[in-house]
């Protein structure tokens, strides 16, 4: 049998021909619209989510609780002092990516990289598990980062968790992960400090003002070179 042609008059075949060309535009306009919207929410250097992406992310889990671990490295300006700063982002790269394996299974976790070598997981959660996020991010940070010339720095960090409950304000909720990763860096740095529901999420200021970690880090540094 003969295999049957459809001729198709030079019209339709001119509209069917634009119609097609119109079809892959919008959809080549719409792959690059969602990929300057990737950019603006992605840090470059580490691939995470930046403070733009954070807050969409944020935005998204107002109405559920999450938990939240805020994670500073502990004498991370030593390292770029040190070894350069190519070597600071080599181990911020390798931190990253460690932190976003560790919560790779979670649906909806985000990880979001806020400047310099301060970092914060958010994972949606029915029960607070904060203080369990937490010891993950140490665990998963325990091991050296080798830098790509072999040597192994040790990775040492400061995080402060926070259990968020449905309706909490997000910029609260931040500002408590800051206040108990003070706590934890004012205690020697290495470790893991809960803020305790039981109080209220402290009030945001609307002025700026000096992180308390980094005046406690100036204090050490002080103490160090007395």
């Amino acid at each position: 049998m003969k295999a049957l042609k459809i001729l198709l008059p030079a019209a339709a075949a001119v509209s069917l021909v634009g119609h097609v060309w119109a079809v892959r535009t919008v959809r080549a306009d719409r792959a690059r619209l969602a990929e300057a919207y990737q950019l603006v929410g992605t840090d470059p250097l580490t691939g995470l989510a930046n403070r733009s992406g954070l807050a969409a992310a944020l935005v998204d889990l107002a109405d559920e609780p999450y938990d939240i671990a805020l994670v500073d490295l502990d004498g991370f300006k030593q390292v770029n002092d040190t070894y350069g700063h190519d070597a600071g982002d080599a181990v911020l790269i390798e931190v990253a990516a460690r932190l976003l394996d560790a919560v790779s299974e979670v649906d909806g976790a985000v990880v979001a990289r806020l400047g310099g070598d301060e970092i914060v997981l958010v994972c949606p959660s029915p029960a607070p598990i904060a203080g369990i996020l937490g010891a993950e991010v140490m665990r998963v940070l325990a091991a050296p980062v080798v830098l790509p010339d072999g040597r192994e720095l040790p990775v040492r960090a400061s995080v402060g968790a926070v259990s968020a409950m449905a309706g909490d304000e997000s910029s609260r909720v931040l500002r408590a992960a800051d206040l108990v990763l003070y706590r934890a860096k004012a205690a020697g740095g290495d470790q893991v400090a809960e803020y305790d529901r039981v109080d209220d999420l402290p009030v945001v200021e609307t002025r700026p003002v000096v992180r308390l970690r980094d005046m406690a880090e100036t204090a050490r540094a002080l103490g160090g070179a007395a």
